[in-house]
């Protein structure tokens, strides 16, 4: 087992849309059965509990808590609470990420720009602050945070875009920092998802059937298909395991090649 006895945090294990597989719950149930101990964080308790039902449910335990990353009460408190529960902290994966399409700069509203870079920059900053004491006194561990070709792609969620280009900066700056201290970071840069939320969010911006929007982001991958959220668990495993023990610093396409159509 690739993650036997690390203690892992997965904040947004849980989804908004209550049906299929997300990013967060593929992630959970994939580090449980490598070994992985878990603290699973969500602002949503229905959602979080039912992915602590599923990873119970293939025989594993787990620990919840229910957290807003944006706020940094709750940072400390997640991290007190699995010191609390586990003794230490080897893998902090995040994977908080939601934006809305405004479609034009003229249409910005300004709550919700500020909101957008609160969960997907701010958090990511708040997460990472609080485990690293934990992280720098082990002299180990390894921070993995979420974002977007939307930070390198013309994207109609330019909040999202821009906070997700922010992250991938404030990763670098981690690994940098942080590698004396024995800690990796690095960053998963997703691509084209076929998971609830992202398909959700475009049917209600468009309008469209639900199998119109997947067709058409099929066709844009170079391997002829999205992404699901078991190659965005697969590809957070591999950088939380030793098989990625050299690796910091890097920026990972998770896309299925549509990153070479855009340039990096």
């Amino acid at each position: 087992m690739r993650l036997k006895d690390k203690v892992a945090i997965i904040a947004g294990a849980g989804q908004t849309e209550p049906d299929g597989m997300g990013n967060g719950r593929a992630t959970a149930l994939t580090f449980a059965r490598e070994g992985a101990k878990l603290m699973l964080a969500n602002r949503s308790r229905p959602s979080l509990e039912e992915t602590a039902r599923q990873v119970r449910a293939a025989g594993y335990s787990v620990q919840t808590m229910l957290t807003d990353i944006t706020d940094e009460a709750d940072c400390r408190d997640l991290m007190s609470a699995t010191a609390a529960a586990y003794g230490r902290l080897d893998i902090l994966h995040n994977n908080v990420g939601a934006g809305i399409v405004e479609g034009d700069t003229t249409q910005i509203d300004l709550a919700d720009w500020q909101a957008s870079l609160d969960r997907n920059l701010t958090g990511a900053m708040l997460l990472s602050k609080h485990a690293l004491p934990t992280m720098r006194a082990q002299q180990a561990g390894c921070i993995i945070h979420t974002s977007s070709i939307a930070a390198t792609a013309a994207y109609p969620l330019i909040a999202y875009k821009v906070a997700k280009a922010a992250l991938n900066e404030f990763c670098r700056w981690l690994a940098y920092e942080n590698g004396p201290h024995g800690i990796r970071c690095n960053v998963l840069m997703l691509g084209l998802m076929d998971t609830p939320t992202a398909l959700a969010m475009y049917h209600r911006s468009s309008g469209d059937p639900i199998e119109t929007i997947r067709g058409q982001r099929d066709a844009l991958p170079r391997l002829g298909r999205m992404g699901d959220a078991w190659d965005a668990a697969n590809a957070a495993l591999f950088l939380a395991s030793d098989a990625g023990a050299y690796i910091t610093g890097a920026v990972l396409p998770v896309d299925g090649g549509l990153t070479t159509k855009v340039g990096l």
